[in-house]
């Protein structure tokens, strides 16, 4: 699939809510903690948006926004265990899972907290560097992505991914949601590949004069709910046939309705329903002779053979309902 102007128009609009007049991402990131990035990516499953900035908010206000892995670990063994520091610290007592009996989030961030001490992991650098090129998921993925996906109810690695993008990692996984993201509103029925996708997000950055990990991480962000657009904002429109330069809009584009654009789509509409396209006439006089002796359906007489309950009204004396 062609890559058109109007699907890079549409999703760096999209893009330009989450960027400041700098052009600097306004996305979730945590360069400076690694224990913020653990607890955003935690807590980020199943839960809105607000909950999650709560959450990070009563951290920061005990312990500061620069807290490592180990911090953070400190901070769940001062408090008395993570029951009490999900109560006393970050006010939240949401479980893993949805089951009965299930276990605490803070319970799972505490042994997150032990799994990048066993790997010699401290802060954001030392995760990046650990984590390098190699894969996140699947059957050759990182020695800590595998150890992560261990952790309890982690085993669908979206936590690992909400952990990379936070962190400012440049790996970008396409799952579902990120297909899903790309949809009718870029043009993409069907949806896009893979290949496509990245190749309209490289191209939506040059367009932005960004660098891709910044879209990429808006992208899947906003596909996973942890950012949420404002629903008032207005919606962009744009020409159907917008495949031009970026830097203006199309001569033909008139802004009104154009005889000749309609002309071109009918023809082109006519290639899938030729059924639905009335017979050409030569002239108008032709077409409104054709109209004169046509006999219009909705004034020709019922047929004689019409049984009475295909009528649209009900005789006199009956209910009017059909005999089955």
């Amino acid at each position: 699939m062609e890559i058109r102007t109007r699907s890079i128009r549409s999703l760096a609009y999209r893009c330009e809510e989450f960027l400041d007049e700098n052009g600097k991402p306004r996305s979730i990131s945590y360069p400076n903690s690694l224990a913020l990035c653990i607890l955003d990516a935690l807590f980020m499953t199943g839960s809105h948006p607000t909950a999650i900035d709560n959450v990070i908010e009563r951290y920061t206000a005990r312990h500061g926004g620069t807290d490592g892995a180990k911090s953070l670990r400190y901070s769940i063994a001062a408090a008395g265990g993570s029951e009490k520091w999900a109560r006393e610290v970050i006010c939240n007592l949401k479980p893993a899972h949805t089951q009965p009996g299930a276990m605490l989030r803070a319970e799972v961030v505490d042994r997150a907290t032990r799994l990048m001490a066993d790997h010699g992991i401290d802060t954001v650098d030392d995760l990046l560097a650990a984590v390098g090129d190699e894969p996140s998921t699947g059957r050759h993925a990182n020695e800590v992505a595998r150890a992560w996906r261990e952790l309890p109810s982690q085993k669908s690695g979206i936590s690992w991914r909400a952990l990379l993008m936070v962190a400012g990692s440049d790996h970008f996984e396409i799952d579902h949601r990120v297909r899903g993201f790309f949809g009718w509103p870029f043009g993409s029925y069907p949806r896009m590949t893979d290949n496509e996708v990245l190749e309209l997000i490289s191209a939506t950055a040059d367009y932005l004069d960004v660098d891709d990990r910044v879209v990429k991480q808006i992208v899947w962000q906003i596909s996973h709910r942890r950012l949420r657009p404002d629903p008032k904002r207005k919606e962009l429109v744009l020409p159907h046939f917008l495949d031009d330069e970026l830097d203006e809009e199309p001569d033909w584009w008139p802004g009104t309705y154009d005889p000749e654009v309609r002309h071109e789509a009918d023809e082109w509409a006519s290639i899938f329903e030729p059924e639905y396209r009335a017979a050409p006439f030569e002239s108008d006089e032709a077409f409104e002779f054709q109209r004169a002796v046509e006999p219009r359906r909705d004034l020709a007489p019922a047929d004689e053979d019409e049984p009475d309950w295909a009528s649209p009204y009900p005789l006199p004396g009956t209910t009017g309902a059909a005999p089955f």
